[in-house]
């Protein structure tokens, strides 16, 4: 892990250094290997570092992606994409609104979504 994370640091460094384009394919194997060992946070890291460089690969698969989810995210994520307003998960889950909207927050980047209508476009099964 180490390595990966050296790995890591050198990509943003070449990136500085020579372009992003350079920095893309040991972004790209830093985050395969964050992926694999289940490094959550720098796997995120890498991922941000790859979307900062330009990179337009896909977003990661949805089983990592809702892998990566706590399993109240998931819950309420599954309710919004279904159009039920933060009220209303709030309502059938027993929380505030304000819980449902910060479980949201945290979820969309884990999903690479910025709205709720992007949830609806996603597999959440």
């Amino acid at each position: 892990m180490p390595t990966m994370v050296t790995a890591l640091l050198r990509a943003r460094s070449s990136a500085a250094r020579e372009g992003s384009s350079s920095a893309r394919p040991h972004l790209r194997a830093a985050l395969e290997t964050f992926e694999r060992l289940g490094a959550r946070p720098w796997a995120e890291r890498a991922r941000t570092e790859l979307r900062a460089a330009g990179d337009t690969s896909a977003p990661a698969a949805p089983d990592t992606a809702l892998a990566a989810l706590s399993p109240q995210e998931l819950q309420i994520v599954r309710l919004a994409a279904k159009g039920l307003t933060n009220r209303e998960i709030g309502a059938q889950l027993f929380l505030s609104p304000k819980t449902v909207s910060y479980h949201l927050y945290r979820a969309f980047p884990k999903l690479n979504v910025a709205s709720r209508a992007q949830l609806a476009g996603l597999d959440l099964s």
